[in-house]
């Protein structure tokens, strides 16, 4: 769980300065350091409905994300940040990171936080989306386990920070969510079911967002599977190319056309098990979901395709799993039959996007090969189980689980 107050003990005061219609909701919740006695603690989080709380800090031209290395910013330099910026000093550890610099900060009081140092190319209108996401789950659903918006010591969501390279970067701190990441544990009874369930209410939470920066363009977005093309000459398995150019050409011909008619709204679209804190190494249900830095607006069914693709397995039931999740998903967000029918072809499109992005990244940073790769297998896997099947079976075999279920 995040290490914040309890919320027994925490304090909720709305911010009678802020201007804003009545239906625009804002808390800040847990007391200020300097009201919280000598041992100090973490600074209060932003709780709001309104966008213009989190306004844009300056727009940056096209993100060049998947190109730029990430911010390299020292262990040394990440305690200066999160003393001077946020008034707060403890334990730090550098966490690995795709594209972010992220510090795990543990306070003497046993408070933990993440300090997110993002990439310069990143634009910060999606920065702030991202932020402003955030805090809109934050007023909908407090008991939502997402991470919260600290504020820094002028009273900001974040602040602009000079790297090592003169670059500009923004620096947030976000409370930490303790706990098991969902692919260091074994799965237990009903954790499949409770991670569909969990991505049900978070896109229900998020139904009422919206952001001017959420129509960006965002490779690891399935609509826009036929831009992966240029990447594909990273493959190195030529076999492995041309089965991913086909089916590239069928994505075009048969899905593409018909993604404009599902439902869409702003979604977290990166429910990996890097993202999600689980109870336990064996799990049973999820406590926690994280790093909302792919959020885009697309239809709600490629979120679930994205959280789906990961937990296809090698057994004799490859998608019991997927199942499971499906019917969880269902029970609080029912699909409707166009859903069911491309679920599959969306799953399969996620590892195709995941191959694609991930060779090429590999071969430009080798150094960091192994991170960027670690899904590649699953991948891979994953496809061949989609193709074995056939979309139409897997659409079908889904179909009946979810019906078997009552929508709560």
């Amino acid at each position: 769980m995040a290490a914040s107050a309890s919320p027994a003990a925490a304090t909720l005061r709305f911010d009678q300065a802020a201007k804003h219609s009545n239906k625009d909701i804002v808390v800040l919740i847990n007391p200020h350091p300097a009201a919280a006695g000598p041992s100090g603690g973490l600074p209060p989080f932003f709780a709001t409905t309104d966008p213009a709380r989190t306004a844009e800090i300056g727009a940056i031209t096209e993100s060049a994300l998947l190109s730029v290395p990430p911010p390299g910013i020292s262990l040394k330099e990440g305690a200066r940040i999160a003393e001077l910026v946020f008034g707060i000093a403890g334990e730090m550890r550098m966490l690995s990171s795709e594209r972010d610099s992220n510090f795990q900060i543990r306070l003497a009081g046993g408070e933990q936080a993440l300090l997110k140092i993002t990439n310069a190319a990143e634009d910060r209108a999606v920065t702030a989306m991202q932020t402003a996401a955030l805090a809109h789950l934050a007023a909908i659903d407090p008991a939502l386990p997402v991470q919260r918006i600290c504020e820094t010591r002028e009273g900001k969501p974040w602040e602009i920070v000079t790297g090592p390279s003169g670059q500009k970067h923004v620096a947030r701190l976000l409370t930490f969510i303790d706990g098991t990441m969902l692919h260091a544990a074994s799965p237990g009874p009903d954790l499949h079911r409770g991670i569909g369930a969990l991505l049900a209410r978070l896109t229900k939470a998020l139904r009422g967002f919206f952001h001017p920066a959420a129509g960006h363009v965002l490779q690891w977005d399935i609509k826009h599977a036929g831009r992966l093309r240029p990447m594909l000459d990273s493959v190195e398995d030529s076999t492995l190319r041309v089965r991913l150019i086909a089916l590239l050409d069928r994505f075009d011909a048969e899905i593409a056309p018909r993604l404009p008619h599902l439902r869409a709204q702003i979604v977290h679209n990166d429910f990996n098990p890097h993202n999600l804190v689980v109870n336990a190494t064996e799990a049973t249900r999820p406590t926690g979901i994280i790093d909302f830095g792919d959020m885009v607006h697309t239809p709600t069914l490629c979120d679930l395709a994205v959280a789906c693709s990961y937990h296809i397995t090698d057994d004799t039931e490859p998608l019991s799993r997927v199942a499971e999740m499906v019917t969880g998903y269902y029970r609080v967000l029912p699909l409707e039959e166009e859903e069911f029918m491309l679920l599959p072809d969306l799953i399969r499109l996620r590892h195709i996007t995941t191959l694609a992005i991930t060779a090429w990244r590999a071969r430009r940073y080798p150094e960091n090969a192994g991170y960027i790769l670690r899904n590649a297998a699953a991948s891979l896997r994953g496809l061949d189980v989609v193709d074995r099947i056939g979309p139409n079976k897997a659409a079908e075999t889904l179909h009946a689980a979810a019906l078997s279920a009552k929508p709560e």
